[in-house]
C-alpha cells in the first residue's frame, strides 16, 4: 500500500502510517516532503520493529516499511505503571521573574539528573524548547546525564522552527506532536513544570 502524505503537516504522515501499521498492513510506503518526516517515520517504524528504507522521488522522499510479523508491540499502546514524564512548556518554571524561572528550571533538571527515579521522558514544547539550546550549559549537561541513564528527551520540531532555533537545539531528539503526546500516554503520570 502506498500513502501520499506530501504537503501534509506534521504529525499527519505519522498518524497515517500508524493507522496502517496497527492494521498489520505489509508492503507499506509513504510519500513525504522531507527529512523531518523521514526521521519521525523512522522512529515510528522502530517502535513496531519495522525499519524503513528511503528512496528519493523527484523532490519528495518515499519511506518504505519493512514487513512485520503482524503483532503490535506493547510499546505502541498502554502505559508503564510507575513511569512518568516531565513536561516543560515554557522557558522557565512558574510565572513572575524570568531569571528566577530559568534558575528554577536549571535546578529542576539538575535534581532530576541526580534522582534515582529518573523520568521516562523529558518533553519540551512551546517556549520550553529554548531550554535545549544551550542558553544555560548546565541544563544541557544534566539532560545528557539523564539520556545516559535512559531518559528519552523529545523536543518539538515545530516549536523550534517557530522560534527559528532548530539549528541551536543541543540535546534530545527533535520530535513532533504525535510522539510527544504518545509519550504522555505511555507513562502513568505527567508532571508539568
Amino acid at each position: 500500500m502506498r500513502l501520499d502524505a506530501a504537503g501534509k503537516a506534521c504529525p499527519i504522515p505519522v498518524i497515517m502510517a500508524k493507522k496502517e501499521l496497527d492494521n498489520g498492513t505489509q508492503d507499506l510506503s509513504i510519500l513525504v516532503d522531507g527529512q523531518t518526516q523521514i526521521d519521525n517515520l523512522s522512529r515510528l517504524g522502530k517502535t513496531y520493529g519495522r525499519e524503513i528504507t528511503v528512496t528519493p522521488e523527484g523532490e519528495k522522499l518515499v519511506a518504505t516499511f519493512a514487513d512485520g510479523d503482524g503483532n503490535i508491540p506493547e510499546s505502541a499502546h498502554g502505559f508503564d505503571e510507575g513511569s512518568y514524564a516531565v513536561f516543560f512548556n515554557k522557558e522557565g518554571l512558574g510565572s513572575g521573574d524570568a531569571e528566577l524561572g530559568m534558575n528554577l528550571a536549571k535546578m529542576a533538571i539538575f535534581t532530576l539528573s541526580e534522582s534515582e527515579n529518573i523520568p521516562t521522558y523529558v518533553l519540551f514544547m512551546n517556549g520550553g524548547v529554548k531550554l535545549t539550546t544551550g542558553v544555560e550549559p548546565q541544563i544541557i549537561e544534566n539532560l545528557n546525564t539523564l539520556i545516559e541513564k535512559g531518559t528519552k528527551v523529545l523536543v518539538c520540531g515545530t516549536c523550534l522552527n517557530f522560534f527559528g532555533i532548530k539549528e541551536d537545539c543541543k540535546v534530545g531528539t527533535v520530535s513532533n506532536m504525535y510522539d510527544i503526546l504518545g509519550a504522555m500516554q505511555e507513562v502513568s503520570k505527567v508532571i508539568t513544570l
